[in-house]
């Protein structure tokens, strides 16, 4: 932050004239110049006044004292926050109470000074620092609409639209005949590749734009890892998969587990030259429950073990996005648990989540 200055448009909320002044007094400190380029100060005794000023123009921060003539404590800052909802908060007070400091940053404050300990360098470090967190808050709020955006042109335009492509393409596969309806199996194969990509993004955006905690369950493996396998043998002529499960675990988790881990079966027969065995296994030791999806392919080089659940990344023979093992780290980190890659025993790769017990 030393290297950065900015200017400054304070307002102030103090009803006592005596720490009004004590407040411009600390901010026309000289070595204030360190940090900003300029203090500009506005004071008002009132909510009512600090309300029609805020409507007349934007300020970076507030200074509110909490002990007005008209209300005290934590409910000032209650009323405040309803008058602005843009800029931060900084709570003044004469006392040194640290559960009502606590409580006040739970309500909205950015940041909360005794009065006693006040000095210039404190004062505009905390002013300072208000700003700069509520730009980052503002930044992250039109990220997530961003987000969402795209999200919603996806859910409603892409994915439909691509439905609609794939359902034609189909006919024309049957009804055509020789080159003509090998063209059209290019389309249909593609159009599905494509949906199947939007519906990843989706679940992505999703876990990305979600502010709470997920809704997660017990999910039992049994039938997850049936369902997994089972699109795993579909991938391609001569593909196996084979499930060991005996404890049939459950794990905390949401209805994409099931696509978390079919990307890892999946992947592994796309990046495959020829028939591809893919072996589950479920261990469930200390609280933790471990699937292992392991493969007879080519395996991941050691120089990538680490890099591999990175956004964009794919194998030298990969012909898609690298956006499925970015969706499995993001999901599985949503749900508690941990991602990573070994060398399986036929020398190919092997997967390996963990997941809290359900």
């Amino acid at each position: 932050m030393s290297g950065h200055r900015t200017d400054l448009d304070v307002l102030l909320v103090e009803d006592n004239p005596g720490d009004a002044k004590l407040v411009e007094h600390h901010l026309s400190d000289p070595a204030i110049q360190n940090f900003v380029d300029d203090v500009s100060l506005t004071h008002v005794e009132t909510l009512e006044d600090a309300g029609s000023l805020i409507d007349e123009g934007i300020f970076d921060v507030v200074l509110l004292d909490l002990g007005l003539e008209r209300s005290s404590g934590l409910e000032t800052l209650d009323r405040a926050r309803e008058i602005t909802a843009e800029e931060p908060i900084i709570v003044l007070t004469g006392l040194d109470d640290r559960e009502t400091a606590m409580a006040a940053i739970e309500r909205g404050a950015q940041d909360y000074l005794p009065k006693g300990d006040l000095d210039g360098d404190r004062l505009i470090r905390a002013l300072r620092y208000a700003v700069v967190r509520r730009s980052q808050e503002r930044a992250l709020e039109r990220q997530q609409e961003q987000m969402e955006f795209f999200n919603s042109v996806l859910r409603h335009d892409m994915l439909n639209g691509m439905t609609v492509i794939s359902s034609r393409s189909q006919l024309l596969v049957d009804e055509l005949e020789g080159t003509h309806a090998d063209h059209a199996e290019t389309i249909a194969k593609w159009s599905d590749d494509i949906v199947d990509l939007t519906r990843t993004i989706r679940s992505v955006l999703n876990t990305l734009t979600d502010n709470t905690e997920r809704d997660l369950e017990a999910v039992r493996m049994g039938p997850v890892l049936e369902d997994v396998a089972e699109r795993i043998e579909t991938m391609a002529p001569g593909t196996t998969a084979r499930i060991s499960n005996p404890e049939d675990s459950t794990v905390h988790a949401d209805g994409l587990l099931g696509d978390v881990l079919a990307n890892i079966g999946t992947n592994a027969v796309e990046h495959s030259e020829g028939t591809t065995a893919v072996e589950i296994t479920v261990t469930e030791t200390r609280g933790m429950v471990t699937i292992r999806i392991a493969d007879d392919g080519a395996g991941i080089p050691d120089d990538r073990k680490a890099t591999v659940f990175d956004r964009g990344e794919k194998g030298d023979r990969s012909s898609g996005t690298g956006f499925g093992l970015y969706f499995v780290d993001s999901m599985v980190e949503a749900y508690g648990g941990s991602v990573w890659v070994e060398d399986s025993e036929s020398d190919g790769a092997e997967f390996v989540v963990e997941l809290p017990s359900a």
